[in-house]
C-alpha cells in the first residue's frame, strides 16, 4: 500500500508540475503572493462550514442516542479528514475513522455518521446539478454540451441511490436465504436503520439538509472569491459551473493522495473552459490547498494530542 501511495504521490506531482509548466512558472510565483491574500477569507469560510457540518453531525448522533460534545466532534472531524485527504483510501478511511474515535456504541455511531456523510453528499450532489445546468446555459453551442449531459446523468443517478428508501442488501439476503452469512444480516439491518431515518426524524433530517446546503453555498463563495481576487467578472452560473467541474474531478481522483496535480489540473481546465485565464484557476486550487492542509496539520495535531490523553488516562487506571 506505502508502495502504491507512493507512485501516486510522484504520478499527482509529476501532474501538478506539467500544470505548472504550461500556465507558466512565473505567472504561478504572483499568483501564489494573491492565494495568501485571499487565504484568511478562505479560512474565515471554511471555519464557518466546519461549524456548520459538526452541528449537523451532532444531530444526526442526538437522534442516535450517542452521547458527544461539540469540541471533540470538531477534532474527529479534522482528524478524519486529515487522513482520508492524505491516504489513497479516501473516504474508505475517514468514515470508518470517526466512528472508532467516538467510542460509543458502534452500530448508532455507524448510522448517524453514514445519515450525516449521505446528507452531505447529497447537498452537493444537488449543487453539482445546478451548476451543470449553469454551464449548460453559459457555454451553449460548445463542444461541452455531451460532457456536461454525462456529468449532470452522474449526479442525477447518484442522488436517486442516496435517496431511494428501498435497503439494497436485504435482497441481497432475500437471494441468499438461510445462507445468508450473519456479516451480512448485520448490514442489511444497518442499511435499513439508515434508510429509514428520514420516517423516525424527518424534521432533524430537513435541519441537516439546510445546514449542508449552506455549507454548499459557502464552497461557491470560495470559487467566487478567489475569481474576484483574481480581477475577473464575476458570474453566479460561472461559478457554478466551474464548482460543478471541480467537484467531478474530487470524485473522481479521491484516491490520489491530497489529489496532488489533480486538483490544479481540473481547476485549470475549468476556467479554460470558460474563457478564464488558466492562472486564476491554478490560483483557486493553491488556495484550497493552503487551506486544506492547514486543517490537515490541525487534524493531526489534535489526533497525537487525543492519543497521549487516552495514554496517560489508561496508565492511570493501571497504577490505580
Amino acid at each position: 500500500m506505502k508502495r502504491i501511495e507512493t507512485l501516486l504521490t510522484v504520478a499527482g506531482l509529476g501532474l501538478f508540475a506539467f500544470v505548472v509548466s504550461k500556465v507558466g512558472w512565473s505567472t504561478v510565483v504572483y499568483e501564489l503572493r494573491t492565494v495568501w491574500i485571499a487565504l484568511p477569507v478562505l479560512v474565515a469560510l471554511s471555519i464557518v462550514r466546519l461549524l456548520l457540518q459538526t452541528q449537523s453531525w451532532r444531530l444526526a448522533l442526538r437522534e442516535e442516542g450517542v452521547p458527544t460534545r461539540f469540541g471533540e466532534l470538531i477534532g474527529i472531524r479534522l482528524a478524519s479528514q486529515s487522513m482520508g485527504y492524505l491516504s489513497v483510501l479516501g473516504p474508505a478511511i475517514s468514515e470508518p475513522m470517526k466512528i472508532k474515535l467516538l467510542g460509543n456504541n458502534w452500530q448508532k455511531s455507524t448510522a448517524a455518521t453514514v445519515v450525516d456523510s449521505g446528507v452531505y453528499w447529497l447537498s452537493s450532489i444537488l449543487i453539482g446539478i445546478v451548476g451543470c445546468v449553469g454551464a449548460a446555459v453559459v457555454l451553449a453551442r460548445s463542444q461541452y454540451g455531451s460532457t456536461l449531459l454525462a456529468i449532470a446523468a452522474l449526479f442525477v443517478v447518484c442522488a436517486a441511490l442516496l435517496v431511494r428508501r428501498t435497503a439494497l442488501l436485504s435482497h441481497v439476503v432475500g437471494l441468499f436465504g438461510r445462507r445468508s452469512p450473519s456479516w451480512l444480516k448485520k448490514g442489511a439491518e444497518l442499511e435499513m436503520k439508515i434508510r429509514t431515518f428520514r420516517e423516525r426524524h424527518p424534521k432533524t433530517l430537513r435541519s441537516m439538509l439546510r445546514l449542508d446546503l449552506l455549507c454548499q453555498i459557502l464552497l461557491v463563495a470560495e470559487a467566487a472569491i478567489v475569481i474576484f481576487f483574481a480581477k475577473l467578472p464575476v458570474h453566479l452560473l460561472t461559478v457554478l459551473g466551474i464548482e460543478a467541474a471541480v467537484r467531478v474531478t474530487k470524485i473522481a481522483t479521491g484516491w490520489i493522495p491530497a489529489r496532488v496535480g489533480a486538483d490544479e489540473g481540473a481547476a485549470v481546465a475549468a476556467f479554460v473552459a470558460f474563457g478564464f485565464a488558466p492562472a486564476a484557476g491554478l490560483m483557486l486550487a493553491l488556495a484550497r490547498r493552503s487551506r486544506d492542509l492547514l486543517w490537515c496539520a490541525l487534524g493531526l495535531a489534535w489526533l497525537a494530542w487525543n492519543s497521549h490523553q487516552k495514554r496517560k488516562v489508561h496508565a492511570a487506571m493501571e497504577v490505580a
